[in-house]
């Protein structure tokens, strides 16, 4: 029996240690990086992505711009429903009261204004809880066209407080839109975190013998691929990329994948049965324009020299990465934008461009809002390109020592028409796109992506970042000069119930705050454009007017050139 037990104990031992081997080569697999391009990975089974050594963590939420958390969201969607699920639109939020804080008669320019909003609802009532997402703006008409932005607090009780910095003299009104009411946000939010998909995209899958496509439905959404019969699997877990297609029929193979675009009338379909028909009429299609904004009777007078290069007696640092946050970005003026964050310059004239970027290379990663600011350096700038602005293109000045490149970033993107497909042997991730370039003093890099995720799970989004953080980090450690310049998100118009669904104006604002909170310590250049766009004399767009996009880039080329 004792002989017994010896040879037992040997023999555990022995299988500790084959155990222990095997596990080192694995790791020492499993470790190594995975480069391969996209279309090479074929997989029968969904794998879970390697996770990064940053892996997503969940934003703490700021009450004005979520609904809350989950106990407190199912307390108030109680309270604004029946018990059959119907809407109870008495308590939907209608209207606004609007007070100023401790009025003054005459207010001094740099000052602060704070105006109360306190939501009604269809009866008049004031409500017991907040949500409420808000557009607030400050302008004046005469003798100047002048405006800028507020910064909301939601006290979670149906009143808000909206503080304006005060940057110019004159006679100043105060507007409040309701882009979407507190009820609307809770389903808006409902959808993004808990439907799997609200755009459906198909890829097509060429049969080579006999010369036919396949077409079918892909996701980068990885519990939608869950529901596949059978996955050719496209992710790139190095970049926290994840993209899945079911697999077509034999003969074709993943590998034949050519092009995708979206199922216009699939999409309908799936969009129509997410929402109830009482939940429908929660997002009204109205025009939100500047001009036709319903205004309150608060008429401000503020007397002093306009806000330049100075706030509060301080001269405003010159544009760089890390800036602190400031109680405003700036504010329009005459159709010029100026910002208090730092010392903006103005290049007014080809020239002045041309001695900003001299023996300077720009790469421009993103969708198409991006893309506007590549164009408008081109055109201002008289330069050709070679190469499709569909996918990417390129813009060279010998004489300069100048490059200028734009590319279009991988799927998740949207495209309606079915008569053109996106050809996925044409398209890069950013993070790769990244890691391509070796960086120096004179290289930057900008990325802009946002819009065709504002359909997809948050989770998305952020892994996509979290990869672009990472390829980021990389990048500092070869060549810690490279300036990273992140464009954020803008307004848009909400023409239909889609808009709402894929496109609203409470998602793009997420992924702002997003990328915030991921990119926050790293030495990158957060240019916030979502202050120029709310306030600005235009109609909410996607692609803002060219007007606009020159202030865009003049922000830019302050951090490029700051003196």
């Amino acid at each position: 029996m004792e002989k017994f037990k010896l040879w037992l104990v040997v023999f555990l031992c022995l299988a500790c240690l084959v155990s222990i081997f095997y596990q080192g080569k694995l790791n020492s697999v499993t470790n190594e990086r995975n480069y391969q391009p996209l279309l090479k990975a074929q997989s029968k089974d969904i794998s879970p992505e390697t996770p990064l050594p940053h892996t997503p963590t969940l934003l703490k939420t700021i009450p004005a711009l979520h609904a809350g958390n989950n106990k407190r969201e199912g307390v108030l969607i109680s309270q604004w429903r029946h018990k059959n699920g119907s809407v109870d639109f008495s308590l939907v939020t209608q209207s606004f009261v609007i007070s100023v804080v401790n009025p003054q008669p005459v207010y001094q320019v740099g000052q602060q204004l704070l105006i109360k909003i306190v939501a009604r609802d269809s009866k008049g009532r004031a409500k017991s809880y907040g949500g409420d997402f808000l557009r607030t703006k400050l302008y004046s008409t005469a003798p100047v066209k002048a405006s800028t932005t507020g910064r909301v607090t939601d006290f979670q009780n149906g009143t808000y407080i909206a503080s304006f910095v005060l940057s110019w003299p004159g006679k100043l009104s105060v507007s409040v839109q309701l882009i979407h009411s507190s009820e609307a946000v809770q389903v808006l939010k409902r959808i993004r975190d808990t439907e799997q998909t609200r755009r459906i995209m198909v890829c097509s899958f060429l049969d080579e013998n006999k010369n036919i496509s396949e077409w079918t439905p892909c996701t980068n959404n990885v519990e939608k691929s869950n529901s596949f019969h059978d996955v050719c699997d496209f992710s790139k877990p190095a970049i926290n990329a994840s993209f899945y297609c079911e697999r077509p029929r034999p003969p074709s193979r993943c590998g034949s994948i050519k092009g995708c675009h979206r199922d216009s009338k699939g999409t309908s379909a799936v969009q129509d049965e997410m929402l109830t028909a009482d939940e429908k009429k929660l997002f009204p299609v109205r025009d939100i324009s500047f001009e036709e904004t319903p205004t309150s009777s608060i008429k401000i007078r503020a007397t002093g020299r306009r806000l330049t290069n100075k706030v509060a007696e301080k001269t405003l640092p010159l544009c760089a990465p890390r800036l602190p946050e400031t109680a405003s970005e700036g504010y329009w003026f005459n159709g010029t934008w100026y910002s208090l964050r730092c010392r903006a310059r103005r290049f007014p004239a080809t020239q002045f461009m041309l001695n900003c970027l001299q023996n300077k290379s720009l790469f421009f990663f993103g969708d198409s809002t991006t893309r506007q600011w590549w164009a408008f350096l081109k055109q201002f700038m008289n330069l050709r390109h070679e190469g499709d602005i569909f996918y990417g293109a390129t813009s060279v000045s010998k004489e300069h020592n100048m490059k200028l490149k734009f590319a279009f970033h991988n799927f998740p993107r949207n495209l309606n028409s079915a008569q053109k497909m996106i050809e996925v042997d044409k398209i890069n991730y950013v993070a790769d796109n990244i890691d391509d370039i070796v960086g120096g003093p004179n290289v930057v890099i900008v990325v802009g992506l946002w819009a065709h995720y504002t359909a997809e799970h948050i989770e998305t989004f952020r892994a996509r970042v979290w990869g672009i953080r990472h390829a980021i980090e990389r990048l500092h450690s070869r060549s810690p000069e490279t300036m990273v310049v992140w464009r954020t998100s803008n307004t848009n118009n909400h023409v239909d119930l889609s808009h709402f669904v894929e496109n609203s104006d409470w998602y793009a604002y997420q992924l702002l705050l997003e990328v915030k909170e991921i990119l926050k310590d790293l030495n990158v250049v957060i240019l916030d454009v979502w202050d120029m766009s709310e306030s600005m004399w235009h109609d909410a767009n996607m692609h803002p007017p060219q007007d606009v996009i020159e202030n865009h880039v003049n922000m830019l080329l302050s951090y490029i050139c700051p003196s």
